[in-house]
């Protein structure tokens, strides 16, 4: 059964305010007066920011709420202007006033129309109000105007843009691509499966040229694996090469993360990063061992649920109880993913652990404790982790014989089947439909959007034994991937191989 994977399941909409300090510097126009009553504004818009990075964002939006309606406010220079409509917005985002946000936002436009910092909030803005498009182009153009704007990229955003603007590929191509010239390496990790969509874009957009430049940032296993099973890929990569040798680029990530792990010890990402190398290696002890202290620090008395890298250590503890559930103690490694659920993500409270809970607690035929564990979450999710929290609604109600509300949330996978990331495939496999189930495989094996990633669950990978909630459905679909017509369709654009890798989901 399929994971929640860290870089897909981008699973709240943590987009915001993604700034996580408010910005300083300014462009100095001359344009202003150096007189005593300018310095005074001058001096309470700083006071204000200040106010507001020390976390008291309510007083200080009060104070810039008075300073922005003096009439004295047009003694400052456009630069200050500038600066105080800025900071006020970031402040007014901070507090959840996203009217007030876009009002500065607007008024520090019509001073500076390409000013990044104005453009990167307003990008956050839209997209937090459901306005990705207008979003990803905001911020798409502030990276452009200022490089530094990249660091504040995450993961996160860059993976709800990629899930929520499917079919836009023009803009999706121009965001991804500028983050590649600015040389985005979010806490210090490659994001080689954002430089495969890239890839892929750019040959869909006849831009072959851009391609071999792409493909070159992609040392990954799961993502060299990807590029040999399509056949796009083809022209670009030597499929004999040590270079695009999987076992062979594991060994490399791994040795890679362990020398970033050592020259910045604190970095828990590429710690966690290398845990999930590990574990695509089989080294499972290895993963116990590295993840052990941290495991006793996140169980012990006094720890709060959110800090600095309280995320990170969530998905380090995510990899210690894969390797626990691959080792045979599932209930050690439901208990280890319940602690890692404690631990916020993203600014919010944890999604990604508790989903993944949910979906062992199917596996192992508890779908009550499944149901509280996702129902539990919430309904704020991104694309991605509704149609997890979907899922587990199906297979929990098809074990509990609710079959009217199982048919409810397989209706939503299928109307949401473009984001969905395949649970729809799982529930025609459940309810033992091979004919639908193979109809759609062969579609998005077909379809330019999905079959990168299609082809990448046909690969033959290590495996351990299925759940006992899983076995029949994980049995299902290799006889589904055997139909001579859905072999067709693979060899037609693609290939199935087996490699010495373990599979992301343990038993498929």
């Amino acid at each position: 059964m399929r994971r929640l994977q860290r870089h897909r399941s981008a699973l709240v909409l943590a987009l915001a305010i993604a700034v996580s300090s408010p910005v300083h510097a300014r462009v100095d126009t001359g344009d202003g007066t150096t007189a005593p009553q300018a310095q005074v504004l001058r001096d309470a818009v700083a006071d204000a920011a200040g106010q507001a990075a020390q976390g008291d964002t309510l007083g200080a939006l009060i104070a810039f709420e008075r300073l922005l309606a003096s009439p004295a406010l047009l003694t400052l220079s456009q630069a200050d202007r500038l600066e105080a409509y800025s900071q006020a917005a970031w402040t007014a985002l901070q507090t959840g006033q996203t009217g007030l946000a876009r009002t500065y936002l607007q008024s520090a436009r019509q001073l500076s129309p390409d000013e990044p910092r104005v453009l990167y909030l307003l990008g956050a803005l839209d997209t937090q109000e459901g306005n990705p498009l207008d979003g990803i182009r905001n911020i798409t153009r502030a990276v452009q105007l200022a490089p530094s704007f990249a660091g504040d990229v995450s993961i996160n955003m860059a993976a709800q843009f990629i899930q929520r603007l499917q079919g836009e590929e023009d803009v999706l191509r121009a965001f991804l691509e500028v983050l590649f010239e600015r040389q985005w390496k979010p806490d210090g990790v490659e994001p080689t499966d954002f430089w495969r969509a890239l890839a892929l874009l750019q040959i869909n957009a006849e831009q072959s040229e851009r391609v071999a430049a792409t493909l070159a940032r992609i040392d990954t296993p799961m993502e060299v694996i990807a590029l040999r099973a399509d056949k796009r890929f083809d022209r670009f990569i030597d499929r004999d090469s040590p270079r695009f040798d999987p076992q062979q680029s594991a060994q490399r990530h791994l040795d890679t993360l362990r020398l970033d792990t050592l020259l910045a010890p604190e970095n828990v990402t590429a710690l966690s990063a290398m845990s999930e190398a590990m574990l695509l290696m089989g080294k499972n002890e290895d993963v116990l061992a590295m993840t052990d202290r941290a495991a006793k620090v996140a169980a012990g008395p006094g720890i709060p649920d959110t800090f600095e890298g309280s995320g990170d250590l969530a998905w380090l503890l995510n990899s210690r109880a894969i390797a626990q559930r691959r080792l045979g103690d599932i209930e050690t490694a439901m208990a280890t993913m319940t602690l890692a659920g404690r631990f916020s993500e993203g600014g919010g409270s944890n999604v990604s652990q508790r989903l993944n809970l949910a979906v062992w607690q199917t596996g192992i035929l508890r779908p009550r404790q499944a149901l509280e564990t996702a129902n539990g979450i919430g309904d704020n999710l991104s694309p991605y982790g509704e149609a997890v929290q979907q899922w587990v609604r199906f297979a929990a109600y098809r074990q509990l014989g609710d079959l009217a509300r199982a048919e409810q949330a397989k209706a939503w996978l299928q109307a949401h089947d473009d984001v969905a990331a395949g649970y729809f495939m799982e529930a025609l496999l459940e309810d033992n439909a091979l004919d639908a189930a193979a109809a759609h495989l062969i579609g998005r094996l077909q379809s330019t959007q999905h079959r990168s990633d299609t082809l990448l669950s046909v690969q033959r990978f290590v495996t351990v034994p299925s759940l006992p909630g899983d076995a029949e459905r994980d049995r299902r679909w290799w006889q589904v991937v055997a139909r001579r017509d859905v072999q067709a369709a693979l060899n037609a654009v693609g290939r199935s191989d087996a490699y010495a890798i373990v599979a992301r989901g343990s038993s498929r």
